[in-house]
Order: structure tokens, then sequence, then C-alpha cells
């Protein structure tokens, strides 16, 4: 099973790359901005099946855990899946996920509504059990950690980051909604 693929890029065709890794070429499905580079270090998927053996590359081991959790989730094949992960991104998806929202889902093409219930249902105890790491909420830790330090607890801090609304990005207010949140609730 292949894991991980470092080299050079030999070709780029509509939705993937071919790497050259010593004399031997694979074929890996990407995301666009991956194409356009000279040399990758691909954390990578390996799918087989009776009609396929393909694999879908990653630049990090986070966005391949996202992928492995969302092929879990039935009527989610591998593509359908990477155009997720490419289409969204992972803090956006654990951010869905976490609120409940499907139809983050169905911006990407070739998602209806059920596939998006789906998702929502099967990977929500995944997510708030923390399955995933702690990397898996991103630019998230760097909040979290300010919280910790200001002396609150994980419990507190976790629902309030999935009730956040969307246009708050910066860590700074982040932190400030959160703090600011808990404190009507105590």
């Amino acid at each position: 099973m292949i894991g991980y693929i470092k080299g050079k890029v030999v070709h780029k065709g509509l939705n993937y790359i071919t790497v050259d890794t010593g004399g031997i070429g694979y074929k890996v499905f990407v995301a666009d901005e991956i194409k356009n580079k000279k040399s990758v270090e691909l954390f990578v998927y390996h799918f087989v099946r009776e009609d396929a053996d393909d694999l879908f590359g990653f630049e990090k081991a986070l966005d391949l855990e996202i992928f492995e959790m969302l092929i879990t989730v039935s009527g989610v094949g591998p593509k359908m899946a990477m155009a997720i992960v490419t289409g969204l991104g992972r803090d956006k998806i654990i951010s869905a996920i976490s609120k409940s929202d499907p139809t983050v889902f169905r911006t990407v093409s070739g998602v209806g509504a059920k596939v998006a219930a789906k998702i929502i249902v099967e990977l929500k105890s995944k997510i708030s059990s923390g399955d995933f790491g702690e990397g898996l909420f991103g630019e998230e830790n760097e909040t979290v950690e300010a919280l910790l330090a200001l002396g609150m607890k994980k419990n507190e801090i976790m629902p309030a980051l999935r009730e956040m609304p969307d246009n708050i990005v910066s860590v700074q207010d982040k932190v400030k909604y959160v703090l600011k949140n808990v404190g009507k609730k105590r």
C-alpha cells in the first residue's frame, strides 16, 4: 500500500499529475493548486477496487484524514470525497459537521441533499469525540490555546467554537467571541 510520494511532476492532466519517483511515474489525483508545482511531497490514499487502482494525494496529512473520514460515509466515493476536500477545505468541513449544516456540502458539485445529510449524521460523533486529532481544527488550535492560557476549560471552549458564526475569522476575534458568549452562559 502506498502512503507517501515525493518526486518531480512530469505530467499534468485534467485532475491528476504524474509524479516521477526515481524512474517510476505514479498517476495521482490532486487539487488544482498542487498541479502547478514542479515537485511534490504528498500523503496518499491508495484506492483499490476490481476495476480501479487510483492514488489520491494531499499536501497535508490532516487533509488525507478528512478524505478518509469522508469515504466511510455511504454514498461518498473517493472522487466525491476529493471534490469535497478540495472544494471546501478542512476547516469548513469540520465546521459544517460540528454545526450540523448540510447546506455547506451541497455547494460541491455532485453532493445532493441525502448525501450531505448522511455526512453530518455519520461523522458528527467522530468529530465531536476528537477521533481525528487536535490538529484537525486547523487555525482553531491557536484560538483554543489562547483561551486555555486565559484559564478556560476545553469543555467550555469547543461548544462555543462550534456555535461561532462563519464570518469571524481572525484568532483575536474568535477569542473575543468565545469570552463574550461563554460568560453569558455562566
